[in-house]
Formats: structure tokens, sequence, C-alpha cells
């Protein structure tokens, strides 16, 4: 009879201990929610504020190469007729060429070295304290 009463009590422990648990996780789940959803308004606000200085890059970028290119056509048509006084023809437009060339390699070089701002520092910081704050918890958990 004893047994019995045992069995009920063991029964009705497993039970609340595993409501328990049900709640905890549930608990953690909803907060695993709320946190991604939170990194997910913070991730799209950098992005829409990246995004929007981007475009406004490019438009000012756009604009000062139709402004450029005339500028600079007429700058090379002036060298060659300053190196038509010293040269024939064909060096002077050699010359042009040559310059044209190196500058553009440097630019490119330039552009290969110089590194642009990256996207999202701060969602990417939150995700390596969360991955710091999981590994605490696991650790955690085995230690128990």
């Amino acid at each position: 009879m004893f047994s019995l009463f045992r069995q009920k009590e063991q029964h009705s422990l497993l039970k609340s201990e595993a409501v328990s648990v049900v709640r905890q996780v549930r608990s953690v789940a909803q907060r695993a929610v709320e946190h991604t959803s939170a990194l997910g308004a913070l991730f799209s606000a950098e992005v829409k504020e990246y995004a929007s200085v981007q475009v406004c890059r490019l438009a000012m970028v756009a604009a000062a190469c139709v402004l450029l290119l005339g500028a600079y056509l007429l700058l090379c048509a002036l060298l060659v007729v300053v190196l038509l006084v010293w040269m024939p023809l064909a060096w002077a437009l050699g010359c042009v060429f040559l310059l044209n060339l190196a500058v553009a390699v440097c630019l490119l070089l330039l552009v290969k070295y110089t590194a642009g701002k990256k996207l999202a520092p701060a969602t990417v910081e939150e995700l390596k304290n969360d991955w710091q704050c999981l590994k605490l918890l696991c650790k955690e958990n085995k230690e128990h």
C-alpha cells in the first residue's frame, strides 16, 4: 500500500518537474524570440542608414563623374596641343595615353587597398556577445 502512495507521489513529482521544465523552456523560447526580434530591428535600422548614405554617395559620385569627364577631355586636348610645340602629333598622343594609363593604375591600386565601412557593426557585436553568453551558459550547464 505504501508503494502505491510512493508511486503516486513520484508520479506527481515527475509531473510537476515536467511542468516546471516546460515553463522554463517556454520562457527561454519567448526571451529568445524577443531578443531575435530586437536584433532584427537593430539590423534593419542599420541597413536603412547604410543604404541611405550609400545612395547619396552614389548620386554624388555620378554627378562628379559627369562633370569630370568634360574637364578631363578638355585637359587631355590642352595637353596634346602643348606637347605639339615640342613633338609630332603621334608622340604627343602617346605621352598623354601613357600618363592616363599610369594615373588609372594608381587609382585602381588605391581603390583596392582602401577599406570601406562595414555593414551592421552593432548587430555583429551583439551577435558576438550573444555567442559568448551561450558558451558560458553551456559551460555552466555542463558543470551542474
